[in-house]
């Protein structure tokens, strides 16, 4: 062999062994990103692109225990949409018919005392005033009276402890749906009526007749006639009596009956049209 062939050949295999040694070295142009430059750069020495390559991110197979948390606007709406939700849910049913209603109205119009289309605290303070002057309750009735009226002042009406509000029919309505469809008010709806009874049971036998059935309507404002109309209505036995069962049985159905076929709806008086 020549020289010069001996040489070629040292020659071409030192670029093999080098192309062996450093594969990327052997690349003859490549561009990577600079991590230091933010450009591109041409270059093919393994210094350069060692410095420039970026470790690939490693993904864990374990499943994500942490989930996106939401922007706290998207949380407060979608709590809100909850809260809807749950209250409509919750919401009952009872107070929806057109007969029930016009049991509401007949009930605002009638403690509408001073005919001025709204109730106020004043209205229920001529009530207790006109049944206490008839002569047969306690001074400690006369405060329980008071106490149970003022309760459905502030619970069944909506109307706070503020003496001076007026409710108008609309709100009552509202409220006196609110009152059928909770449990607690339901119980308690219509309370006084133990009082009234109590006022009008001239000769404490426990038990009223048409004449005493009528000053009950009389402390309502309503007439004699009204009276004997509602007591047949009403007196299912027809022995001209009423107990004090009865009587309260019948007052408190006026509000959380919605059969129109019942006689209490003609406790508290004639339906308003």
């Amino acid at each position: 062999m020549s020289v010069s062939r001996g040489v070629v050949s040292a020659f071409r295999t030192r670029q093999a062994i080098c192309r062996l040694a450093f594969p990327l070295a052997a690349l003859p142009t490549i561009f990577t990103k600079s991590t230091t430059g933010g450009v591109l750069q041409a270059g093919g020495r393994l210094a350069t692109l060692q410095s420039d390559v970026v470790p690939a991110r490693e993904y864990s197979k374990r499943p994500n225990t942490h989930p996106h948390t939401r922007s706290s606007s998207s949380s407060d709406s979608s709590d809100s949409d909850r809260e809807r939700s749950s209250s409509s849910s919750r919401r009952g049913t009872s107070g929806r018919s057109s007969f029930w209603r016009q049991k509401m109205r007949t009930h605002h119009r009638l403690l509408d005392v001073n005919k001025d289309g709204v109730v106020s605290w004043d209205d229920f303070d001529a009530l207790i005033t006109r049944f206490r002057e008839l002569g047969r309750l306690t001074p400690q009735e006369v405060t329980n009276f008071t106490d149970a009226l003022r309760h459905v002042w502030e619970e069944e009406w909506g109307a706070s402890s503020d003496p001076y509000v007026f409710i108008g029919q609309e709100q009552f309505l509202t409220q006196m749906e609110h009152v059928v469809n909770t449990k607690e008010l339901r119980k308690r709806v219509a309370s006084p009526l133990i009082y009234f009874f109590k006022a009008v049971d001239t000769d404490g036998s426990g038990e009223i007749s048409v004449e005493e059935f009528q000053m009950f309507y009389s402390g309502l404002g309503l007439s004699e006639e009204d009276a004997a109309v509602s007591f047949a209505a009403i007196d299912k036995n027809g022995d001209g009596k009423l107990s004090m069962k009865e009587f309260i049985k019948l007052g408190r159905e006026f509000f959380l009956s919605e059969d129109d076929t019942r006689p209490s709806k003609l406790f508290w008086g004639p339906l308003s049209d």
